[in-house]
């Protein structure tokens, strides 16, 4: 949050926001059982401050990846679409610099004429409409602890909570000669918040529904229980790659 020119880890209480003695959620997260521990005490024990602007609940992630067609009903979406055979986990990176609080504006740079997008005849419609933004709503899961080659059925341990991600994305510059993470890593791009819900809170992942509206209307609606590569797969399959830190 940001009170009075100064920013912090807030601890929200029945809508109020209590100041949790951190600077930033990381740090937070990083002292592990303490800093879970602080925050209850603070939340019980402190009265809740004025806060002028909620901030993303991650401002610094050292590295947030993202796990693309993991619905059956991205098929719905796209006519013609085929699965693979496998339920491959289709990964792409998000940056921090793409992160923006709740209610932040998404900016399409207007310089549209200096990243070339798809060429030929294929691009269809995507050149009517310039950069071709698209909205994704997507399940942040927040890494607590260290995971290297974790498997799948420990995967949870290594979870800290869950958040909410709007994976924005520029379709033509995403599909000219498959430049995902350009296409998804402009400057505001990753619209994140309000709150990290803690795991102890959401027990049962599987039953937590996303849902996205664009101006009132409902364009996506699905259980994270149906996701084809569900986090316990996705971080055993990017852990034995890649260290995910807290």
């Amino acid at each position: 949050y940001e009170s009075q020119g100064t920013s912090g880890c807030g601890i929200e209480v029945d809508g109020n926001v209590h100041a949790a003695g951190y600077a930033d959620t990381l740090t937070l997260i990083r002292d592990g059982e303490r800093g879970l521990e602080s925050a209850a005490a603070v939340a019980e024990g402190s009265e809740p401050i004025a806060v002028d602007r909620l901030l993303a609940p991650l401002t610094n992630p050292g590295k947030i990846f993202g796990s693309g067609v993991n619905y059956a009903s991205h098929g719905d979406e796209e006519p013609g679409f085929v699965f693979p055979d496998e339920k491959v986990i289709v990964g792409f990176i998000k940056l921090p610099s793409a992160i923006v609080g709740p209610g932040a504006e998404i900016v399409i740079p207007p310089n549209d004429d200096v990243i070339k997008r798809m060429p030929g005849d294929t691009t269809g419609p995507l050149r009517d409409y310039g950069f071709a933004v698209d909205y994704e709503v997507e399940l942040g899961v927040v890494i607590g602890t260290r995971a290297k080659n974790v498997r799948a059925e420990d995967a949870l341990n290594h979870v800290f909570g869950y958040t909410v991600i709007n994976d924005v994305g520029s379709r033509s510059v995403q599909f000219h000669n498959a430049q995902v993470d350009m296409g998804k890593n402009f400057d505001t791009f990753c619209p994140m918040g309000p709150c990290i819900v803690t795991k102890d809170d959401l027990p049962d992942w599987a039953s937590i529904r996303i849902q996205s509206f664009v101006n009132g209307e409902l364009r996506q609606d699905a259980l994270a229980g149906e996701q084809l590569g569900p986090p316990p797969v996705a971080i055993e399959w990017l852990s034995s790659v890649i260290t995910l830190d807290p």
